[in-house]
């Protein structure tokens, strides 16, 4: 399982906009968590390039995606909830020894 953080950014609102699609797109990709608007954290078996893809399809011209893949990579946070920490601890850089 990797660790990937999806930004997007889409032109269109609404119950028919792209964002609508993508929220329930990458709600499905796996364990997430949703930190900020247009901001996901998800940890997946897909590959980044098969989640480019399978995202990318919900965008309209001129939308912008990008797909980061963050295992094992250092972090920060401030003001966030524990469960969110403790997110970070078990999908992104493993549980603490």
């Amino acid at each position: 399982m990797g660790a990937l953080l999806i930004c997007y950014s889409v032109s269109r609102v609404g119950v028919d906009a792209p964002g609508a699609g993508l929220a329930r797109m990458i709600s499905s990709l796996g364990r997430w968590w949703h930190p900020a608007e247009n901001v996901w954290l998800v940890s997946t078996g897909y590959r980044i390039e098969e989640v480019r893809d399978i995202l990318a399809s919900q965008l309209d011209l001129g939308d912008q995606l990008l797909v980061l893949d963050i295992t094992g990579q250092p972090w920060a946070c401030s003001g966030v909830y524990p469960e969110a920490e403790a997110w970070m601890l078990d999908h992104v850089r493993g549980p603490t020894v």
